[in-house]
């Protein structure tokens, strides 16, 4: 029997067959001749490989190859001579089923190679980006800050800036106030800013620097700890937790910006009439902040998120000053303080 070419094989079994080199089941792996005796099969769902060979003008030996790669996907069984197709609702089925799967897990794959994109791009990107030079920074730890305060402010000119956002949780605050103190009493300025709640907090500390000649304005908050001393700085960003680690800058662009922030903050800030040794030691710093809150119209819940301290504490407060000034609400108390010379 004279063999003929698939395209052949699959004119003369379906006028409907797929063209040559195509075949709708090739996506599972099958040739357009495989899927053209596979049609056949399914109209004589069981014949002999005789018959078979016969209707699709093929020799025997190339059904039978055909026939084996349909076999083991599962597509037909074989018993003997004899050739079944399987119900293609089950086998098909099962094949088409199996390969989604797969094409979902490719799928996946894709993405998640999609999704490294981005790190590979920064990856390139750095390996190409000029180096620059590395800015020196040292940390300092325990009693050696102390030691580089006075070596900085010793080598250096002009005000000394401090940021104060907690000074009660500073361990070696008490030895600095000493040097802050020396310092001043040979003429040099510090100026510093702390928080509306360290008169709630710690209100002798603050005292104790404004009698020493320190000038003191305060904000509601303060963002970090800070101290300017010339060209260097001291920088420690822990707010609310005691340590005595800290970070020394010394190049001077980041000096400078340092510098710019803290007088940034020193412009909104608000200074405290009274704040001296006098003004402190009768209460009168503490009674002006809270007139000058006063007379802004400010609410108590505004002049408590102001202070740091809660609103009951606030009322106590205003409660306290209206009786001191034997007055009966707070703009009669208003009228009384601008009469002192509080305000």
């Amino acid at each position: 029997m004279t063999s003929m070419t698939v395209s052949s094989f699959e004119s003369s079994a379906d006028s409907s067959a797929v063209p040559e080199g195509s075949s709708t089941l090739g996506v599972l792996g099958f040739t357009p001749a495989h899927e053209a005796l596979y049609r056949l099969l399914l109209r004589g769902p069981e014949t002999s490989l005789r018959d078979l060979s016969d209707t699709a003008n093929l020799p025997i030996e190339e059904v039978d190859g055909l026939l084996a790669g349909l076999t083991s996907a599962g597509l037909v069984t074989r018993r003997a001579e004899t050739v079944v197709a399987r119900p293609p609702h089950q086998a098909l089925a099962r094949l088409i089923g199996d390969e989604t799967s797969r094409l979902q897990d490719r799928s996946d794959q894709l993405e998640a190679a999609r999704k490294l994109l981005p790190a590979f791009t920064a990856e390139h990107l750095a390996s190409s980006t000029p180096k620059g030079i590395e800015v020196p920074m040292e940390v300092v730890e325990g009693a050696d800050v102390i030691r580089l305060v006075r070596s900085l402010t010793a080598a250096s000119t002009g005000d000394l800036l401090w940021l104060r956002p907690d000074p009660w949780n500073i361990t070696l605050g008490p030895a600095l106030t000493e040097w802050v103190k020396e310092v001043l009493a040979s003429g040099r300025r510090s100026r510093a800013i702390y928080p509306a709640r360290v008169f709630e907090a710690a209100p002798e500390i603050i005292r104790e620097r404004a009698q020493a000649g320190e000038h003191v304005r305060i904000l509601a908050e303060v963002p970090c700890r800070l101290a300017v001393m010339g060209a260097s700085a001291i920088v420690d960003e822990n707010i609310g937790e005691p340590n005595d680690r800290r970070l020394v800058v010394r190049q001077r662009s980041m000096v400078r910006a340092l510098t710019v922030l803290f007088e940034t903050l020193w412009e909104k800030a608000m200074a405290v009439p009274g704040l001296d040794a006098h003004g402190l030691a009768d209460g009168v710093g503490d009674r002006r902040l809270l007139l000058g809150q006063l007379a802004t119209g400010a609410k108590d819940e505004q002049i408590a998120r102001a202070f740091g301290v809660s609103l009951r504490t606030v009322r106590r407060r205003v409660a306290e000053l209206t009786d001191e000034l034997g007055a009966q609400s707070r703009f009669q108390a208003g009228v009384e303080a601008v009469r002192r010379g509080w305000i």
